[in-house]
């Protein structure tokens, strides 16, 4: 048997995944094959991409259309009869079609690793939404979390075919850091700086919290559209410090040191350093977050602003949980339980079972 995972890029997070899935397929005496695209230059911007030495990276063609990328690759040279191929559900990656085709006319099998959905609904055209609809028939799906699950069940997938793998990181060397004291009133964003994100209403909550909470201090960690209008922003805001893409030890000692990670907007794997530094999560319900906001149960794990959120109203839960010691502590304990339930190694072999 030959599993081939077609990647329209590899982020530097994912390829821990990638290796533990080859290394358990192959004692089952399973080939893993991974091939990848190279990202557009939008994600690109978002994130480090990485370029496995063991997979293969395709020949990939960029179209731009009506403020979108398209992805070609001409993956179908790469496939074999027989190949169980796993590709992400989108849209926009051409070479999906090819391998639909391929799957009703039997020549291979194929599986879908995603999300269930685009939880960005707001951001997906109607044709796209329409063709992923078509094309769920498929012989697996590698759900991200129960969230994925539910969204699939309602799209009339059969249960029988859908796998969670629960959606996580590698455990990164430096967690025990979060074992730390953190500095008091100082607080993080971890992530891509674009809309979804929410920068404009933390900036203007900060704001409200900065004037109220004498030693205040936010660090935004990521890049993105919107990193040039932080940049302007923290030249007359003192408490605010801008540092662009951190990784490894700098990155995790920025989050060791915070005492909250704020994030209003879009929440997705950022869960997954929450739980791994013991760092709670300060966001709301009116983002379009990923499947892993499954992960997160306000007041046990992280707080989430709920109703009609606001900067006022996201200020004030911030204000809230800075001036009360003992609801951090609580906070944090409910992040490390929350990290011993999700693991690298659970992910990668729920996985490779629904294979093999």
């Amino acid at each position: 048997m030959r599993v081939v995972f077609v990647q329209k890029f590899v982020p530097h997070y994912r390829l821990p995944f990638f290796e533990r899935v080859k290394e358990i397929l192959a004692e089952r005496n399973i080939e893993f094959v991974l091939l990848y695209a190279d990202p557009d230059p939008y994600e690109a911007s978002k994130v480090r991409m990485v370029q496995p030495e063991w997979g293969i990276n395709l020949r990939t063609r960029h179209f731009s259309l009506a403020g979108r990328y398209l992805y070609w690759t001409g993956v179908a040279r790469h496939l074999k009869r027989g190949d169980f191929v796993v590709v992400e559900h989108a849209a926009k990656l051409l070479d999906n079609y090819v391998i639909f085709a391929a799957r009703q006319f039997g020549y291979l099998k194929m599986g879908y690793f995603g999300h269930g959905e685009n939880f960005q609904a707001t951001t997906e055209y109607r044709l796209s939404a329409w063709l992923k609809k078509v094309m769920l028939n498929v012989d697996r799906w590698f759900a991200y979390t129960e969230v994925s699950r539910s969204s699939l069940l309602k799209q009339s997938v059969d249960d029988n075919r859908i796998t969670v793998v629960n959606n996580t990181l590698e455990q990164s060397t430096n967690a025990h850091l979060g074992n730390n004291p953190p500095s008091p009133n100082s607080c993080v964003f971890v992530g891509g700086m674009y809309d979804l994100k929410f920068l404009p209403l933390l900036l203007d909550a900060s704001d409200i919290v900065a004037s109220k909470v004498s030693d205040f201090q936010l660090h935004l960690v990521g890049d993105g559209p919107e990193r040039a209008a932080m940049d302007e922003a923290a030249r007359s805001r003192p408490w605010l410090h801008v540092h662009g893409s951190l990784y490894g030890l700098d990155r995790d000692k920025m989050l060791a040191q915070s005492c909250a990670i704020l994030m209003p907007g879009l929440v997705g794997l950022i869960a997954i350093d929450s739980f791994q530094f013991s760092r709670p999560l300060i966001t709301s319900d009116a983002g379009e977050h990923s499947p892993e906001i499954a992960y997160l149960t306000n007041g046990e794990n992280c707080l989430i602003d709920t109703g009609k959120v606001t900067a006022a109203s996201y200020a004030d839960l911030i204000i809230h949980y800075l001036g009360d010691p003992e609801l951090q502590q609580k906070l944090m304990q409910g992040c490390r339980n929350s990290n011993e339930l999700y693991s690298l190694e659970n992910m990668a072999r729920n996985f490779c079972n629904a294979l093999s």
